[in-house]
């Protein structure tokens, strides 16, 4: 660059700051903060140290629609009260707004404007000071959203913005003994918002903890413990610094500090001359790694004295552990490659919006732990404190991800990572994160947030992170313009085409990431998009991983679905009295309580439902879709060598665990009832592989019965998140019979037939059979008195849309499976061998193409009143969809037949493409077990791999077919659940819906990624079909 070019830009910028000068703070990319202390390591987790007073709990509050509206001195003439922490939309004031890519606000930078306005906050509370001499005063606040101002007792004392990292005040100059006025200006929005462009709620207020801390004079005020493993042992490297803000002399200051293990025996001690800055070390020859699988914790007790007394003191759990690169481009844990396994978490509760209880906290992680998730992300911005504790406890690892996200202004030159103008806001906020975070064992990569574009502003960041920890790698997704980080977090490729910034890459993607090699470790950070009825193919993208070493694994987008609960009577947040019951009605259809998304209050912008994409409910409360994860990424794998020798292979996938920890045994089921249980031991070093023999193993010689081998790996002792017997992990196999069962039909009772108008009738034994001969249709059935199929069992090609068919949007709205035109060809009938046989010919055709469907349906009804139905299915036409939602057939019957014994996968839903997660066996359920009550109402609750099922106690309906079918039972048709928008709009019909699916759709992740894999889909190619039905 010239010397003209460099004297322009540095005019340029003067000017940038000159005119920025004249903004309001909140309005100022140059402005990020006012007064406000240096980021620094977490040192409480709530108040119990004598020198921490919580000041959570009833504050007074004034809410402002606009900040044109607030008082010079942001002193309101009246108080309404507020609870903090809290989300002021959660508590009556304002809108929630839920947004993806678009702000809620005008796009001019650093400015805010625009319809939604920009609501102000006024807060106050009181607290009491004792004493105040010799003491350094300060208030912490967790999390305030998205900018403030601070009084005490009148007196202005600074400015903060970055709602996502703590914000302390030093105030030891404005307090007076006694009581004191704390008062606060909380905007919705500033200048740092368009950086906090994140995909989920937008709020208000002051989410975490806020706390009051008196201290002495001289005082601890930050600490870093590093650690480095060497061969068996270890070397702790510490640095302490302390506070002296009134110059105090330290001759007579020490600073103590020991180490103790879990059983309480020091291993380390160490006493030194206190200084501004002390850096110590201590070496071991022997240690236990912290690991995800074994979370070793240390206390480290740092205390600074004055001769003898006790004038601060600092203890904390840390671990000691090493992250590394290899040079295979592998992620290094302890030494060893590291699959991640992992998952996105956004900080959501139901009630209380982006406030989240400890409770919660500690609920999601034993719930992580449960379904062998080993990784969290902190989507997309630093969690609470208290979260990273629970993962050092539990052994949680965390991908810790900066507040920074502009999605909102795109890639390009617009993009705030290529403005040199926002490099504070943007080093800042990754700062933060790394200074208060640095201690906890559980942080593996440093990510420097999501979809915030790439340039200066990212190689800025690199150069800081690089200054503050060595340790750790760090991370990101956006590749144009260079790569200053260590880590992949998406781009390269997309479906098959170059890519700069995705993430969602198809399972042939990954194939390709892997063969070809990349320059540096690829994780998919985002990937298997769970919206609605999802998770599709999930083991496919777990073998690429496993299969490539620079390919590190992924995190599943996401965890928890976004929903908040809400009443149909307009109830919501605080004005929901009994949050239990309300969650109760929710996980119901019809019910005066739901879970609302983005557009249910009235909030522009907004993005619908893609804030609904949880592994999980909105409540915690796991689905089908949270036990396929369970299954993909289970960390012991079973191989069947040779059934019928009883010969598997079992490889332990763990670092560290000995499969000793578990108890193991084998089921074997014939035709699904199981015939033999035996425990056995496994005793595995991790990383190893090994051949066993079952115990007690005889073959089986009955060439007509199917076997099904099944393991079980269950924890034997209770654990931290656990209870002992837990299943941990689980195969099995199934061994078709040798001669394939026919679907014969034998009577000797005589069948009659007659017409009468459009409707052909057949008599036999106990039962009638009606069919329309001008809807080419079975239209009823009659056995002793009750109709078991009352209005008819038609031919279908379509399911209520789920939210990952969006793949094959584009075909199906040009094929319109849910409405093709239905034309009779032929219906003949004929009397053969004592049974009628029934020959309809049917063409379907595309309304919107010259495509469709021609389909031949041979109907054999025995004298004992069992029919045998042949299915021939072809196609035509050069406008048809890559894959079909289903191919069977959907009856109304009667209410009474509201339970279903089957056999097949189990107990929960299952597609072609999620069934890995549910095994073979006999279950029982009811309609309503059988129903999953989506947030936005689509086809569930079909069960695959079915060999028979039977619906209803009296007079039952029983299907079985010459290979797995599938099948569902529901209130609902599947045009009331694609209009429905919301779960309490789904009425119950007079009868109930059967349907039996010779073969069902995949549900795939296409919300927001690739379309499914090949092998799942129903595509349109001629085949046939066969299935009988008792009566």
């Amino acid at each position: 660059m010239n010397s003209k070019k460099i004297f322009l830009q540095i005019i340029i910028g003067l000017l940038a700051i000159s005119v920025c000068s004249q903004n309001n703070d909140w309005e100022n990319q140059y402005v990020t903060q006012i007064n406000k202390e240096k980021p620094t390591a977490t040192l409480f987790y709530d108040d119990s140290s004598q020198d921490v007073t919580s000041l959570n709990g009833t504050w007074n509050f004034a809410y402002y629609k606009d900040v044109s509206e607030v008082p010079n001195d942001a002193k309101p003439k009246a108080w309404d009260k507020i609870e903090v922490p809290g989300t002021w939309e959660m508590q009556g004031y304002g809108t929630p707004i839920y947004t993806n890519q678009i702000y809620p606000f005008d796009k001019n930078p650093p400015f805010i404007a625009g319809i939604n306005g920009n609501p102000v906050g006024v807060y106050q509370t009181q607290f009491d000071i004792s004493e105040i001499k010799d003491k350094q005063i300060y208030v912490h606040f967790g999390s305030v959203a998205s900018a403030f101002y601070l009084w005490i007792n009148d007196q202005k004392v600074g400015y903060s913005q970055d709602s996502w990292s703590p914000a302390t005040f030093n105030i030891s100059s404005y307090i007076k003994k006694g009581k004191n006025t704390l008062r606060m200006q909380v905007f919705r929005w500033s200048d740092g918002s368009y950086l906090e462009d994140q995909d989920g709620w937008r709020m208000s207020g002051i989410f975490r903890d806020v706390f009051l801390v008196e201290k002495e004079a001289v005082h601890i005020k930050d600490y870093f413990a590093k650690t480095d493993l060497i061969a068996a042992g270890a070397k702790l490297n510490l640095k302490i610094d302390l506070s002296n803000n009134l110059g105090q002399k330290l001759k007579k200051y020490n600073i103590h500090i020991s180490l103790k293990d879990s059983d309480g025996k020091t291993i380390a001690q160490q006493e030194v001359h206190a200084d501004a800055q002390v850096n110590l070390s201590s070496e071991f020859s022997s240690i236990k790694p912290w690991s995800n699988e074994v979370p070793h914790l240390y206390t480290l007790d740092i205390q600074l004295k004055k001769g003898k007394e006790l004038i601060d003191e600092v203890q904390s759990k840390i671990g000691f552990k090493e992250v590394a690169l290899s040079d295979k481009n592998e992620l290094l844990l302890n030494g060893k490659p590291f699959i991640i396994k992992g998952v996105n978490i956004v900080e959501h509760d139901p009630i209380q919006g982006k406030y989240i209880t400890k409770d919660r906290m500690e609920k999601q992680i034993k719930l992580l732990k449960q379904y062998n998730i080993n990784t969290i992300r902190t989507a997309h911005y630093p969690a609470d404190p208290y979260l990273y504790k629970l993962c050092d406890e539990y052994g949680m690892l965390v991908i810790d991800e900066a507040n920074v996200e502009s999605q909102g202004m795109k890639y390009e030159e617009a993009s705030l990572a290529k403005d040199a103008s926002w490099e504070k806001a943007h080093v800042e906020r990754l700062e933060a994160m790394m200074q208060r975070d640095k201690n906890h064992p559980s942080i593996i990569l440093w990510s420097f947030g999501n979809e915030a574009g790439n340039g200066i502003n990212m190689e800025a960041m690199q150069r800081r992170a690089k200054e503050i920890d060595m340790s750790r790698p760090t991370h990101y997704h956006i590749i144009d313009g260079g790569v200053a980080y260590d880590t992949y977090g998406g781009g390269i490729i997309k479906f098959g085409k170059p890519n700069t910034f995705g993430r969602y890459q198809s399972v042939d993607d990954m194939e390709y990431l892997g063969k070809t090699g990349t320059d540096r470790p690829y994780l998919l950070n985002e990937f298997a998009h769970s919206m609605g009825n999802s998770t599709g193919n999930l083991q496919e993208y777990v073998d690429v991983f496993e299969k490539y070493p620079n390919l590190i694994g992924g995190c599943i987008w996401d965890w928890v679905d976004q929903g908040l609960t809400k009443s149909t009577s307009g109830l919501y947040g605080n004005k929901i009295e009994d949050e239990n019951a309300s969650h109760e009605q929710s996980k119901l259809p019809g019910t005066d309580f739901y879970w609302a998304y983005g557009g249910s209050f009235g909030d522009t912008p907004n993005s619908g439902r893609f804030c609904i994409n949880g592994l999980v409910f909105p409540d915690l409360t796991p689905s089908s879709k949270t036990q396929e994860v369970k299954k993909a990424y289970q960390d012991i794998a079973f191989k069947l060598i040779d059934f019928k020798q009883g010969k598997i292979q079992i490889s332990n996938k763990y670092h560290v665990t000995n499969l000793k920890s578990f108890d193991f045994e084998w089921l074997l089921l014939k035709n699904g009832e199981e015939i033999k249980r035996v425990p056995f031991e496994v005793d595995l070093l991790g990383l190893s592989k090994i051949d066993i023999k079952l115990p007690d193993w005889k073959p089986e010689t009955d060439s007509g019965g199917e076997y099904v081998l099944q393991i079980s790996a269950m924890l034997k002792n209770e654990e931290k998140w656990a209870s002992k017997g837990f299943e941990i992990a689980f195969e099995e196999w199934v061994m078709a019979p040798q001669n394939q069962p026919e679907l014969p039909l034998k009577s000797d009772s005589k069948v009659k037939v007659d017409e009468k108008d459009n409707q052909l009738i057949i008599t036999a034994s106990e039962h009638l059979f009606s069919f329309n001969k001008e809807k080419g249709m079975l239209q009823k059935v009659i056995k002793n008195d009750e109709e078991p199929i009352f209005d008819g069992m038609a031919l279908s090609f379509y399911r209520a849309p789920v939210d990952n068919d969006l793949s094959f949007k584009k075909d199906w709205e040009n094929f319109r499976p849910d409405s093709l035109a239905c034309k009779v060809n032929s219906f003949d009938v004929e009397v053969l061998e004592g049974n009628v046989k029934l020959s309809i010919a049917k063409t379907y055709n595309s309304k919107n193409s010259q495509s469709g469907i021609s389909t031949h349906e041979m109907f054999t009804i025995s004298g004992d009143g069992v029919v045998l139905v042949a299915l021939k299915v072809q196609y035509f036409g050069d406008d048809l969809p890559k894959s079909l939602p289903r191919i069977g057939y959907t009856a109304k019957i009667p209410k009474s037949y509201d339970e279903v014994n089957w056999y097949g996968k189990g107990p929960g839903s299952s597609y072609n493409d999620r069934k890995t997660g549910m095994r073979m066996g006999i279950y029982q359920a009811s309609i309503d077990d059988l129903f999953t009550n989506y947030i936005k109402p689509q086809a569930n609750g079909n069960r695959s791999e079915v060999r028979w099922v039977k619906v209803g106690n009296q007079n039952p309906i029983e299907i079985k077919g010459a290979k797995p079918i599938n099948f569902s039972l529901q209130k609902f048709d599947a045009y009331q659940l694609a209009k429905s928008r919301f779960t309490y709009q789904l009425k119950e019909n007079e009868f109930n819906i059967l349907n039996i699916d010779l073969e069902h759709g995949p549900v795939g992740n296409g919300s927001c990624g690739p379309s499914p894999l090949q092998k799942y889909k129903v595509k349109p190619e001629a085949k046939v079909y066969q299935f009988k039905i008792k009566f």
